[in-house]
């Protein structure tokens, strides 16, 4: 089943960074998957403000956003020749040139930390977790040294059967022909396993039905969430959370963030996910 709309482009940022340069390869292959454009942005400001109104530090700022943004586009189309790749020049912050047009993305991919990413012991920085929390359509947070060389995506799943982290798992691992592992939490306990069991599989149904060909693990696991997603994570190529409305991130889609090393997808929102035919 085609998935993709064309339409609608990835986006992501650059400022070169090692990690933005791998959330660059990443959206990369995320608009080959899905026949989108790419969009790269990059954000510049005058970091001094005795010389915000100084025409010449406001010149030379710019010309040096220009430059690493040129490079960005570049980088990109050398990974892929034929790829649309559009430029984004935007003045003010990272996270706001990346917000204004989140609605018209299908998709932003962001690194975990920038240049100016925040104390070198946070494993996130302010762009990334502002994003992840705020834009309306999902989010992968791709750190330094990513690769996606395994062939799982994980998603952990709620009560809710229209979730759209679960269709988006569904759409990933189906665009990526990966194996799709679904984990559900539950307390202990034989009568409360049956339970879980009879709804996981009713929650599943239309998703199987719909991607027949992804192959799909089940697991119910008695850890918290956060703890069970965690612990599966390290032979995951992406780990799939969701979240109510935006603006929100909970603890379990912090924990995760902050707790793996895996390339991490927010996606807000329980409504079902309709994928285009």
């Amino acid at each position: 089943m085609r998935t993709e709309d064309p339409g609608r482009p990835v986006a992501t940022g650059y400022d070169g960074s090692a990690a933005a340069e791998a959330a660059l390869r990443w959206a990369v292959r995320e608009a080959q998957l899905r026949y989108a454009p790419l969009v790269v942005y990059h954000a510049w400001q005058v970091p001094i403000p005795g010389f915000l109104n100084d025409p010449i530090a406001v010149a030379a700022v710019r010309q040096s956003a220009e430059l690493i943004l040129r490079h960005g586009v570049e980088l990109a189309k050398d990974m892929a020749g034929r790829l649309v790749v559009r430029p984004k020049l935007e003045r003010g912050t990272a996270a706001g040139a990346l917000l204004m047009d989140a609605k018209a993305a299908q998709l932003m991919v962001v690194g975990t930390r920038g240049v100016n990413g925040g104390h070198g012991r946070l494993k996130l920085g302010s762009t990334a977790v502002h994003v992840s929390s705020h834009a309306p359509g999902p989010v992968i947070v791709v750190g330094p040294g990513t690769s996606a060389p395994r062939r799982v995506v994980l998603v952990g799943v709620g009560e809710e059967p229209g979730n759209k982290a679960v269709g988006f798992a569904f759409e990933e691992a189906c665009l990526r022909r990966c194996e799709l592992q679904i984990v559900r939490t539950c307390a202990a306990g034989e009568d409360a396993w049956r339970e879980t069991g009879r709804r996981f599989q009713r929650l599943l149904a239309p998703w199987l039905e719909r991607y027949p060909q992804v192959q799909v693990r089940t697991r119910i696991d008695q850890r918290p969430p956060a703890r069970a997603l965690a612990a599966l994570a390290a032979d995951s190529a992406l780990v799939v959370v969701g979240e109510p409305a935006a603006p929100s991130l909970g603890a379990t889609a912090q924990a995760v963030l902050y707790g793996t090393g895996q390339p991490v997808a927010v996606v807000h929102g329980n409504g079902p996910l309709t994928p285009h035919p």
